[in-house]
């Protein structure tokens, strides 16, 4: 332990592991008991935000469950690592579905006794459809990347079957990149049912204290003679595949094209085509009735009653 520092206490954390953090706790405070949005910078602890608000309903309700769910299978992967650093349950507890997983073994683990569940939309998309999957005995679902909530994508009707089925559902949304589209956000928050809104940014005066101030100095620089020849080429490339993109239809709007704008479109066809291998992989045929989960006893039900858990 670094002398000064703090770590949260809680009896399904490791000690000395989760670095207390008042912006984390408020946050993870407020998303415990509302439907919740959190838009935080990358690297402030999105993951651990999500890890506390799972201990304390784990522990709250011992029947409960949590699905945290992630669009790729790498950051799935990653997902259930950081979880097993940070809580304190059996191996066991912890269990990984995504598009190589076998139906078969699916079914097992929506029916099994794993209280926490790591997966890519998709595939639990997929097994809903399918019959292999209810959310019922789930009292929380996480959605990382949450900015993907909108229109076809399996979120939106992981979500919607979710707040459907489910008596007393508990959403909780993460993502360090919104968009500055306030329509799509809106969007966002109405395919996840969200009730509240945590934002935070590293000038917020509860998050400053844990940012390392970086000094930048910009120097221009003049590009040597040789060099000249080698720019207008990679130049005339990048002016060739942007008048592609356009072409096709992915770029949109102003003349200039910045880096950013490439970044995003980039990572948004590889989202799309994840997506679509993901899906591919999920698909088989509907499971025999013996393979179907029974509904639990749990803090969930079929029912509409508004949120009032009792532990």
């Amino acid at each position: 332990m670094k002398q000064g520092q703090r770590y949260a206490s809680h009896p399904l954390l490791y000690p000395d592991v989760v670095e207390e953090r008042a912006y984390q706790a408020a946050i993870a405070r407020e998303a415990y008991s509302k439907n919740t949005l959190v838009i935080l910078p990358t690297a402030l602890g999105k993951t651990v935000i999500s890890a506390l608000v799972a201990s304390q309903l784990l522990h709250d309700y011992r029947d409960a469950r949590v699905l945290v769910m992630a669009p790729t299978r790498p950051l799935v992967l990653q997902h259930r690592a950081s979880f097993q650093r940070m809580l304190r349950l059996p191996e066991g507890q912890f269990s990984l579905l995504t598009g190589r997983s076998p139906a078969d073994y699916r079914s097992s683990v929506w029916a099994g006794p794993s209280r926490l569940v790591f997966a890519t939309p998709q595939v639990v998309r997929n097994d809903l459809l399918q019959g292999r999957l209810s959310l019922e005995g789930f009292g929380l679902l996480v959605f990382d990347e949450c900015h993907r909530s909108v229109k076809e994508y399996a979120y939106t009707e992981v979500a919607s079957s979710y707040v459907k089925g489910c008596r007393y559902p508990l959403i909780l949304g993460m993502t360090a990149s919104p968009g500055s589209d306030l329509d799509r956000i809106a969007m966002v928050c109405r395919s996840l049912s969200v009730e509240r809104v945590e934002y935070r940014s590293e000038e917020d005066p509860d998050v400053k204290p844990y940012i390392n101030p970086v000094t930048v100095e910009p120097r221009r620089v003049a590009l040597p003679a040789e060099y000249l020849p080698a720019r207008d080429a990679l130049t005339a490339m990048l002016d060739e595949k942007v008048r592609l993109l356009r072409h096709k239809g992915l770029l949109k709007g102003a003349t200039f094209v910045s880096r950013r704008d490439l970044i995003e479109l980039g990572s948004e066809l590889r989202y799309q085509a994840e997506m679509s291998i993901e899906e591919e992989m999920g698909r088989s045929g509907p499971p025999s009735p013996s393979s179907r989960r029974p509904s639990p006893s749990s803090t969930c039900s079929s029912s509409s009653t508004p949120r009032g858990r009792t532990p």
